[in-house]
């Protein structure tokens, strides 16, 4: 429960802005919007000023300046919290991105109680869309399960959505649906599982 509460927490704090171009006049003012459509004399904007589309003539612009706030995470490395509800799995992430849309990353978590719980796992992902401030994915994962004093092994596939607020474009929140398999820590089980995250991005 405390984990959600963090994400919401987080959420709201860098709460996502929506990204404009700034359009430059003659008359030296400024305009922030979003372009709907422009052809060689004409442009339409969407802009917090005015509930309707704005019309501005192309002779009356000096400048378009574009958003360029477009995010590469190449061989950046994020630290955050994964935590899988059902189990009530919390777990340490650290994940590297090999590339624009390959990344690697390490999972471990530990719970005392009533039984001792030791998880170790290495997963692979692949953004396969890139749809605004959100990134969609796939992977597979592999690792260690440690119950007590039986051992086994855990393999997961896959897919989700992280998102990364405009605002703060080095945390992401993500949202995991997969499949996976235990053996060795009683009976061979197959289920399907959901998984939340918190990352930043160094």
């Amino acid at each position: 429960m405390i984990k959600y509460l963090f994400i919401l927490l987080s959420t709201l704090l860098f709460a996502f802005t929506a990204s404009a171009e700034t359009l430059r006049l003659n008359s030296g003012e400024s305009l922030e919007g979003k372009i709907l459509k422009m052809d060689e004399n004409t442009l339409f904007i969407e802009s917090h000023l005015t509930a309707q589309e704005l019309k501005i003539d192309r002779a009356d612009l000096s400048l378009i300046e574009f958003d360029s706030s477009a995010r590469s995470l190449a061989r950046r490395l994020g630290i955050g919290l994964h935590y899988r509800p059902n189990g009530n799995e919390e777990n340490l992430s650290i994940k590297n991105w090999i590339s624009a849309v390959d990344s690697a990353e390490l999972i471990v978590g530990y719970s005392s109680g009533t039984q001792d719980t030791f998880g170790f796992e290495l997963r692979y992902s692949r953004v396969f869309m890139v749809e605004g401030a959100t990134d969609l994915f796939y992977g597979a994962g592999a690792g260690i399960l440690s119950i007590d004093s039986k051992r086994g092994t855990i393999f997961r596939f896959y897919s989700g959505s992280e998102f990364f607020p405009l605002s703060s474009p080095s945390f992401g929140f993500s949202l995991e649906l997969g499949v996976q398999r235990k053996q060795g820590v009683g009976d061979v089980t197959q289920s399907f599982y959901n998984a939340i995250a918190a990352r930043y991005y160094f």
